[in-house]
């Protein structure tokens, strides 16, 4: 038995996942539809495409080179070019406004009455201008930060040689997007980065910082889509996925896809039609603007799952065996998801409570139990997503007071699986087992807390 590397991915059906809304104007009628709405879908014209995360476990490689191979001549050349980018593009400057505002970058000139100051977007661009001295509270000098560019950076950015190349540590990313869109996915990995530190510190053992994650941040579908068929085949329709042993997040922007572009020449279509009626205009401005919001809605709960994955793994959460059930990898990042680590999940609670109400939730038994290669898609595509609901609703329940400490002890004990013949003894066992023992009750009182919880969801 050895490490296990898996691939995790934030999915979409194959089908479309566009929802319907109806618009109803005075002496028309207005239908913006998709295919295949989700029960639980919401009344957006797009929706967070396969609201759980329907993913997937496979088996890949983890790169070992990188840390032994020496790099060629050419690499060399490209660690330089990359270095002096990371350079150039550098604030060296901070200016603090009397209006409260902090603005960085590069002082071009100086007067006695008038600061000129290079506002720089990396390597988007930049502009230049004046500022009043009476207008600047205080001028920083901001210290050198030179960013080691590794060996695996250098090999990174080279599998992307049209990409821009960003260091932000720990992160390290290659894009084809605006360097404002880069520092908005930056800001919630930071984010998120912080809130699982402080939410998860009892479970937290890498010793030190965070060091060399790479990020692959797409804003065209057709390059994310090729790159996906390419080293992850079975996410080749997803919106992004981890790759623990290349320790890579790729990411598609959601609002560089066919679907949201879709629904945009839907809503410019339907616009032009009904020119003539005077209460189409504001509707479909509120539609238009929903559409956006729902798709960077989707972004950021796609940014925090996959990251979730990511720092699990680099904070050694998890087994390095990859010893545990699907239910806890997935509900644990899926309870990242929200703003706020572990706040309400509005949209999972909703699909159980309608799971339930239907009859139609996964006994607890084969939740805990199911420990698949492919993940969720082995119970088939009718139970996928409220396995993945569940998963959500059981992590949430565990993380009460009442709960937590013995979870802990749980997710522990996989972690702390440290040789071959103990990773194959619980490979063999039930995984019920397990938190039965942790948690110190019986399967049959663990399902009556379960079913009084998810009742007052």
């Amino acid at each position: 038995m050895h490490p296990v590397y898996q691939v995790l991915g934030f999915g979409l059906h194959p089908a479309c996942s566009w929802c319907r809304r109806g618009l109803f104007l005075v002496g028309a009628g207005l239908l913006l539809s998709g295919c295949g709405q989700s029960p639980t879908a919401t009344n957006l014209e797009i929706t967070r495409a396969a609201t759980p995360i329907d993913e997937q476990h496979a088996v890949v490689t983890a790169t070992t080179t990188d840390a032994v191979t020496p790099l060629s001549v050419e690499e060399l050349s490209r660690k330089t070019a990359l270095e002096a980018e990371l350079a150039d593009e550098r604030p060296t400057h901070r200016l603090k406004l009397r209006d409260g505002h902090l603005v960085e970058g590069r002082i071009v000139s100086e007067t006695p009455s008038t600061i000129r100051f290079r506002d720089g977007f990396g390597y988007s661009g930049f502009v230049v201008e004046s500022y009043r001295r009476s207008d600047v509270l205080t001028v920083e000098t901001l210290p050198a930060t030179a960013f080691e560019v590794t060996p695996r950076d250098v090999r990174f950015s080279a599998e992307f040689p049209q990409f821009h190349f960003v260091k932000s540590p720990p992160y390290t990313v290659v894009t084809d997007e605006s360097f404002g869109e880069v520092q908005k996915i930056l800001l919630v990995l930071g984010d998120l980065r912080e809130q699982l530190r402080q939410r998860f510190a009892p479970l937290i053992k890498q010793d030190g910082d965070l060091r060399n994650i790479h990020v692959v941040f797409f804003g065209s579908e057709e390059t994310f889509r090729k790159y996906a068929l390419r080293t992850a085949p079975s996410f080749v329709n997803s919106a992004g996925f981890f790759s623990s042993g290349e320790n890579r997040l790729a990411l598609l922007n959601q609002l560089g896809t066919s679907r949201y572009t879709d629904a945009q020449g839907r809503l410019n279509e339907r616009s032009r039609r009904l020119n003539n009626f005077a209460d189409a205009g504001p509707q479909l401005a509120a539609l238009r603007s929903d559409i956006t919001s729902e798709a960077k809605s989707m972004n950021e709960r796609l940014i925090r799952h996959e990251g979730a994955h990511q720092l699990f793994h680099a904070y050694h959460v998890h087994s390095r065996f990859g010893l545990e059930p699907t239910w806890l990898t997935e509900g644990l990042a899926q309870y990242c998801e929200t703003p706020e680590i572990g706040r309400y999940h509005a949209t999972l609670a909703d699909r159980v409570i309608h799971a339930r109400k239907a009859g139609q939730l996964l006994p607890l038994k084969t939740l805990l139990n199911h420990r698949d290669a492919s993940g969720f898609f082995a119970l088939g595509e009718g139970n996928i997503e409220v396995a993945y609901a569940e998963s959500w609703a059981l992590v949430y329940m565990l993380m009460q007071d009442e709960f937590r400490d013995r979870f802990f002890d749980y997710v522990k004990s996989y972690r702390n699986i440290d040789n071959y013949r103990a990773a194959h003894a619980v490979e063999k066992a039930e995984p019920e087992t397990l938190l039965e023992a942790q948690l110190k009750m019986n399967l049959n009182t663990l399902e009556s807390q379960w079913d009084s919880f998810i009742t007052q969801l």
